[in-house]
């Protein structure tokens, strides 16, 4: 029997997941986004959901880190699209599940999105971007894990109706 509220959890937060680093702040990226609204649509979605990968929990930590810097808007955002996926899945494996299957999700759309417009991938994957941008997607998993389990918690047991 398939699972209804997995699927729609799946699908409310990936689709979520294009506008969580807005609701936290705007300045960094809706200036880039208006530059390129015009001329390259396909790059404004690359920049959305790419901007939850910009914060790296691995250099955080290497770095002398600040409290307060730890609660970036995109770790929040993270947080946020899996607490949703949680909350609308029901459960605390469901929630689970569903967070991590939505951060794959956005990294995947990510990577074809930028195959498609012809950005330069291996530049993100080699040399010193490469563990801002391994970090970057951890402290996505991390974050959404960590709202996946929470909403899931909060929403209370999955209801089998058998």
């Amino acid at each position: 029997m398939v699972s209804y509220r997995l699927l729609i959890g799946i699908i409310a937060s990936v689709t979520f997941s294009f506008f969580t680093v807005f609701f936290f702040t705007m300045e960094d990226i809706i200036l880039q986004i208006q530059l390129f609204s015009a001329s390259d649509p396909l790059k404004v979605l690359i920049l959305m959901i790419g901007a939850n990968f910009k914060f790296d929990l691995i250099s955080f930590f290497l770095e002398t880190p600040s409290f307060l810097e730890f609660f970036s808007p995109q770790l929040l955002a993270s947080i946020l699209i899996g607490f949703l996926s949680g909350t609308i899945s029901k459960g605390l494996k469901r929630g689970l599940i569903a967070s991590t299957i939505v951060i794959i999700t956005d990294v995947l759309i990510w990577i074809l999105l930028s195959v498609i417009s012809g950005e330069d991938l291996m530049a993100l994957f080699q040399g010193a971007q490469l563990s801002a941008t391994i970090g970057g997607i951890l402290t996505a998993i991390l974050g959404a894990v960590t709202g996946g389990i929470l909403g899931g918690f909060i929403s209370g047991p999955f209801e089998n109706s058998y």
